[in-house]
């Protein structure tokens, strides 16, 4: 289950007779797009009548209820607007870091390095074949 991914996963509880969650699906759509390049990040979607919602941990209520649940294994409520900016905005605010994951600086540092490495290697190889 995505929960236990260890990353942090912002989850729509929804059903398909919803009409505020048939109004939601593009924008979370949308919020999925947006999110796909955070490695950090799962964005998922639980139809809530037919799964079993884990009670301990979520209140579902009501259609749609959205929760961030943090890489730590904290339980945000979503209670903004349901527009893109809202909700991209709630799960970068509430987001932890991933045990074991690289912070954004140092995958950013390791990427620059292997380039470097990379043309290291084929200078090599024009050398060679010289």
């Amino acid at each position: 289950m995505v929960f236990k991914s260890g990353k942090n996963v912002l989850i729509e509880f929804y059903a398909p007779w919803c009409g505020h969650c048939k109004k939601l699906e593009p924008i979370y759509k949308e919020v999925g797009e947006e999110l796909a390049s955070d490695p950090d990040v799962i964005v998922a979607k639980m139809d809530a009548t037919a799964n079993d919602v884990p009670q301990a941990t979520f209140s579902v209520k009501g259609f749609p209820t959205i929760y961030l649940y943090t890489s730590e294994g904290k339980v945000v409520s979503y209670s903004g607007d349901r527009g893109k900016a809202g909700l991209v905005e709630f799960v970068k605010k509430n987001k932890t870091p991933v045990k074991g994951a690289p912070s954004t600086e140092e995958a950013a540092e390791e990427a620059e390095l292997a380039s470097k490495a990379e043309e290291g290697e084929a200078e090599a190889e024009k050398k060679d074949e010289l």
